[in-house]
Order: structure tokens, then C-alpha cells, then sequence
């Protein structure tokens, strides 16, 4: 899907996406991941090992209904489930597709 871009919208984290929206993302951060700043720290790599990096994009493929837990993501050419606490550790910015960008213009 062609895109305009990153939106100038404020900071969301990948976990407040519905599915088929895309984002970019532009970093990670440990919100609540882990009891310890080392389980903290090892969801983080495992997140960046999985390709959530700056600049990756990503689409929200599934969620499930009560809670939203777990969140299926594509990145790259894989498909990962991830729990809303990883998925709140992932920042983004939301891609608008051009024809909604367009019509926004308008």
C-alpha cells in the first residue's frame, strides 16, 4: 500500500493501532515491560531482534477481542504475536494511505 507518509499526529505506541492500520516506528521504549530493569531490557532486545527498529514498518493484521491480547503484527516479511505490554513498548507514527491523506486535504 502506497503511503504519504508519517503524520505530524502525536506519539502513539503500536499497541493503540486497529487492525490494517500501518505504522513506522520510530523507537522503543520499556513502558512496564518486565518486574526488573533487566526483564526490561531483555523484552527490549527481543523486540529489536524481531525487526522493531526505527524506520521498519509495520501492520496490525489481528487483535483479539476483549482486551486486545495478543496483537498480531507483520514487520518485514514475518508475522509475530505480541502482548499489549510489548506492543506498548514499540513507539510509532501512523501511516495515512494517500487517498485518505488526499481526501483530507480536500
Amino acid at each position: 500500500m502506497k503511503s504519504s507518509g508519517p503524520s505530524n499526529a502525536a506519539p502513539l505506541v503500536l499497541a493503540e493501532l486497529r487492525r490494517g492500520e500501518t505504522c513506522v516506528v520510530d523507537g522503543l521504549a520499556p513502558a512496564g515491560l518486565g518486574t526488573t530493569a533487566e526483564e526490561g531490557d531483555s523484552m527490549l532486545a527481543r523486540l529489536r531482534d524481531l525487526g522493531f527498529i526505527p524506520g521498519a514498518h509495520c501492520e496490525v493484521i489481528a487483535r483479539m477481542w476483549f482486551g486486545g491480547d495478543p496483537i498480531a503484527v507483520r514487520i518485514g516479511g514475518s508475522t509475530f504475536a505480541l502482548r499489549r505490554a510489548e506492543a506498548a513498548a514499540v513507539r510509532i507514527t501512523r501511516v495515512v494511505p494517500v487517498a485518505l491523506a488526499a481526501g483530507a486535504a480536500a
